[in-house]
């Protein structure tokens, strides 16, 4: 099996050498990097190529791990991510999907699971803790989807998919909205291609489902 290398991001020395200690003791895991915050992290990315980031979230004397998680984010994209932390709450793993980790293991599971995320992730996989039920966490990357895919709407974009929702043809938005039939057809087909959607049933039913429908205020 080909060697996986790892930067580990740790604040906590005795904890970060015990990582370090365990993943070595793995024929097929090397530490090849070790940093105290995300900011000396980030450094190290400069500097080696892991195929792997293995970082906590609590980091208070350096840059926490969810602001890492977003550095990394904008700058090494294909580089996946394993949060390793003690937070249990829900929320922590939501945001770790909406920041783009590639995973969420708690520090108080046994060391075979933190293997298997490891293993699992490195192979293209997105691996969470088990004790979050997988139903739940299959909630939560529709609901961050379907924020991210609102997003990138534009506010056109918008304004043509809650008026062709309400049953208005693109001749009559074009009237409403000043703009050119073709200009109508050009930002719905792209606000359909953005959302992933292939008919007009589709549309309708994306914004009612996202409360669309409920307030028009014409530009």
């Amino acid at each position: 099996m080909q060697t996986i290398n790892i930067l580990l991001i740790e604040d906590h020395v005795i904890v970060r050498s015990g990582l370090t200690l365990f993943l070595h003791s793995q024929p097929s895991i090397k530490v090849i990097g070790e940093a105290a915050d995300g900011q000396e992290g980030l450094k190290l990315l400069h500097v080696i190529q892991p195929d792997l980031i293995i970082t906590d979230l609590s980091m208070p004397k350096g840059m926490d791990g969810f602001t890492a998680l977003q550095e990394i984010r904008r700058s090494f994209p294909d580089i996946p991510v394993l949060i390793l932390t003690m937070h249990d709450d829900e929320i922590y793993v939501k945001q770790a999907i909406r920041l783009g980790a590639d995973g969420l293991v708690l520090k108080q599971t046994d060391t075979q699971q933190l293997l298997e995320a490891i293993y699992a992730i490195t192979q293209g996989h997105k691996y969470f803790d088990t004790t979050f039920p997988a139903d739940l966490i299959a909630q939560f990357q529709r609901e961050v989807t379907e924020e991210g895919n609102k997003k990138t709407l534009t506010a056109r974009e918008e304004e043509i998919v809650r008026l062709t929702a309400r049953g208005y043809t693109n001749k009559e938005i074009s009237e409403q909205l000043f703009i050119s039939v073709k200009t109508v057809e050009n930002h719905k087909t792209s606000a359909m291609k953005k959302l992933q959607l292939t008919t007009r049933a589709d549309l309708v039913q994306y914004a009612i489902e996202h409360g669309m429908l409920n307030v028009y205020k014409p530009t």
